[in-house]
C-alpha cells in the first residue's frame, strides 16, 4: 500500500458552525450544554455585550464587554456575525473569534434566534441551521408558566414562539425535543453525519483534485476550471 498523502490530513478538519434556534422554554441551553458536556471537540463562542460584567464574570471568559461606542464600530466594520439589541444592551457574535475556533478544528455551536440566524446563513453559507420545538405547545407554555415570568411575559413568549415556528421551515433539521438526553444524540447524529458533507470536505477536495487529478479531455479541463473559478 503506497504512503498516505498529505492531503488526508485536511479530512474534515475545518470544523463547523452550527446554528441552534427555537422558542423560548424549549431547552436550546440545556441541549447545548450537555452536547458540549459530551463532545470537547464542540464549543460555545464568547459573544461580545455592552452591560457591565456581573461581580462573578471576566471578560473574554463569559463575555467580552465593551462600550456601546465600541460596539457600534463593530457593527461598522462588519467584525460581527450577528446582533442584537435588548433594550439598551447590545449583544453580538465576533467573526473573528468564530473563524479562528473553526481553523482549530473545532466544531462551533451558536444559541442564536431567528432573525440572526439568517443573517449568518448570508454571511456563512456553510453554516448548519437547527431549530429545535416543543413536543406540544401545551408542554410549552407549561415549561414558560414554570419560570419566574408574569402572564403578560408568558403571552409575549408564545407570540413569539408562534412566529419562531412558521420560520422553522428555512432550517437544514428540525428536531423535537421530547427528551433532552434523545434531542442530544440527535444533534450528535447530525454534527458527526455532517462531517463528510461536502462543505466540511472542500479543503480535502481541493487538495486531491490539485494532487491528483491532470485534466484528459476538454470537459475535464472546463470542470476543473469552473471550480478554481
Amino acid at each position: 500500500m503506497s504512503a498516505e498523502k498529505s492531503y488526508f490530513d485536511k479530512i474534515a478538519e475545518r470544523g463547523q458552525l452550527v446554528i441552534i434556534s427555537g422558542p423560548s422554554g424549549v431547552g436550546k441551553s440545556t441541549v447545548i450544554t450537555n452536547y458540549i458536556a459530551e463532545h470537547p471537540n464542540a464549543c460555545k463562542c464568547v459573544s461580545v455585550t455592552t452591560r457591565p460584567p456581573r461581580p462573578d464574570e471576566e471578560d473574554g471568559e463569559d463575555h467580552y464587554f465593551v462600550t456601546h461606542e465600541e460596539f457600534e464600530q463593530l457593527i461598522r466594520s462588519q467584525q460581527l456575525l450577528e446582533y442584537v439589541y435588548r433594550g439598551q444592551t447590545g449583544y453580538g457574535t465576533p467573526k473573528k473569534a468564530v473563524e479562528n475556533l473553526r481553523s482549530a478544528g473545532r466544531n462551533v455551536i451558536l444559541d442564536i434566534d431567528v432573525i440572526g440566524a439568517t443573517k449568518i446563513r448570508t454571511i456563512c453559507p456553510d453554516a448548519t441551521l437547527i431549530f429545535i420545538m416543543p413536543p406540544s405547545w401545551t408542554e410549552l407554555e407549561n415549561r414558560l408558566r414554570a419560570g419566574n415570568n408574569t402572564e403578560a411575559q408568558i403571552q409575549n413568549l408564545l407570540e413569539t414562539a408562534q412566529e419562531d415556528v412558521l420560520c422553522a421551515g428555512q432550517y437544514d433539521y428540525i428536531l423535537v425535543n421530547d427528551t433532552v438526553e434523545k434531542t442530544v444524540r440527535r444533534l450528535g447524529q447530525i454534527i458527526h453525519g455532517n462531517r463528510y458533507s461536502r462543505n466540511s470536505m472542500k479543503t480535502f477536495l481541493e487538495s486531491y483534485i490539485e494532487s491528483e487529478i491532470k485534466p484528459q479531455s476538454d470537459l475535464a479541463d472546463e470542470i476543473l476550471a469552473i471550480n478554481q473559478g
